[in-house]
């Protein structure tokens, strides 16, 4: 009996684990700009890179919500800065500093 109800909470555990979904992705560090851009939607971008982690190849795209951030942004200047990732959808910049 007291297996059969071992065996049962790990089961139940393992279900309740397995339910959960991390829809969210948040990160902070430093970025160097190295190209910034907008689409014809008015879709401001940036690409940077992590000078601590990445090389300047390694460079990834991040879309700007605010049109005056993003004039603001210089290229080659390094920003600390915090940025998301939600689903499928590509990189928010959420802060900058």
């Amino acid at each position: 009996m007291k297996r059969t109800h071992s065996l049962l909470m790990i089961v139940v555990l393992l279900l309740l684990s397995s339910c959960g979904h991390v829809s969210s992705t948040y990160s902070a560090s430093l970025l160097v700009v190295t190209e910034k851009g907008h689409t014809s939607d008015k879709e401001y971008w940036i690409k940077a890179y992590d000078p601590n982690n990445q090389t300047k190849k390694e460079a990834f795209k991040l879309f700007v919500d605010s049109e005056v951030l993003w004039e603001n942004l210089e290229v080659d200047e390094e920003y600390a800065s915090k940025y998301e990732k939600k689903d499928n959808q590509p990189w928010r910049l959420t802060e900058i500093n």
